[in-house]
C-alpha cells in the first residue's frame, strides 16, 4: 500500500494540532522489514523525535513536505501523540486481509467497541485507532495489540475504515 496517500479527510481535531511529521520507509543491514523513520516537516532531511515538539509541523506543513520532496522521497505522513494531549493510538497488527480487507473476529469487536476513527495501516495488514483517555501503567502491548499514549507516532494513510467514524 502506498502510504503517500492524502486524499481522505482526517478527523479535523487531530490536523488541527501542530503534532504532525513526515516518514520514510528506511531498510536497514539484517532487518525483515523496513524500518518507518520519522522526519522533520520543515527540514525533511533532518530526522525528527516524537519527544521533541519542535520537530513537529502542522498538518498543513507535513502534506506540503510530503508534496515537495521529489530527490528524496518521503513515504508518508504521521501523527505523533504527546502527554499534552487527550488521545491514544491503538495498533492492531495482523488483523486485515490486505486483499480483501476482510478483519479478524477479533479486531472487528475492538473496532465495534472503540467506536472511534480507525483507518487502515501503511502495510494494509493493520489497524490505527484513536481514542481519547489514558493508559494504564502496564500491559500496553499483548500479542498482536499495541496500545501508545505519548512518545510514539503513528503513520498516516487517510484510507479510513468504512464504517468507523471520521
Amino acid at each position: 500500500m502506498e502510504g503517500r496517500t492524502m486524499s481522505a479527510a482526517y478527523p479535523e481535531e487531530l490536523t488541527a494540532r501542530p503534532q504532525w511529521l513526515v516518514w520514510r520507509l528506511e531498510w536497514k543491514p539484517g532487518k525483515e522489514k523496513p524500518d518507518k523513520v520519522p522526519y522533520q516537516s520543515r527540514y525533511p532531511n533532518r530526522r525528527a523525535s516524537s519527544t521533541e515538539p519542535n520537530h513537529w509541523s502542522t498538518y498543513e506543513d507535513a502534506v506540503n513536505a510530503l508534496q515537495k520532496i521529489v530527490d528524496n522521497p518521503l513515504s508518508g505522513i504521521g501523527f505523533v501523540f504527546t502527554k499534552d494531549d487527550p488521545y491514544i493510538g491503538i495498533d492492531l497488527d495482523e488483523c486485515r486481509d490486505p486483499d480483501t480487507g476482510v478483519l479478524s473476529e477479533r479486531a472487528k469487536e475492538i473496532v465495534k467497541q472503540l467506536n472511534s476513527y480507525t483507518e487502515v495501516s501503511q502495510s494494509g495488514t493493520g489497524l490505527h485507532i484513536f481514542i481519547k483517555g489514558t493508559l494504564p501503567p502496564s500491559g500496553r502491548k499483548k500479542d498482536h495489540i499495541e496500545m501508545y499514549e505519548y512518545g510514539r507516532f503513528f503513520t498516516m494513510t487517510g484510507n479510513r475504515l468504512k464504517g468507523t467514524l471520521s
